[in-house]
């Protein structure tokens, strides 16, 4: 049997981890995940919270073939917990080491 491929991705939130309880966070966010995309998309997503990073940062785990789903249902969450939260995917990677890594910075030189 073939393991499945994986994509994990970088999420930012408007809203502190902290302020809601990480289990009554992850809960809700699988429920409205689950209610964005569906039943059969989210199955086959399979996503899960593996690491908080930061105050409002956190990695998601989900299949490469729905990760872009995963992604796209994440912008149209507008509610946890009763509060208002935004999230902003900040990258996605294939190992969790690659999407930690800072990001060089592009340097410009402009001639006159």
């Amino acid at each position: 049997m073939m393991r499945e491929k994986r994509r994990y991705i970088l999420v930012e939130s408007t809203i502190e981890i902290g302020e809601i309880a990480r289990r009554d966070f992850e809960f809700e966010l699988y429920k409205e995940l689950l209610h964005t995309i569906g039943e059969l998309n989210y199955f086959r997503a399979n996503p899960k919270v593996i690491k908080y990073i930061r105050g409002n940062q956190f990695v998601l785990k989900c299949s490469l073939a729905k990760y872009k789903e995963t992604i796209l249902a994440l912008t149209f969450i507008k509610r946890i917990a009763g509060k208002e939260v935004g999230f902003y995917t900040i990258g996605a990677s294939g190992t969790i080491r690659a999407l930690q890594k800072p990001k060089g910075k592009i340097s410009a030189s402009i001639s006159v």
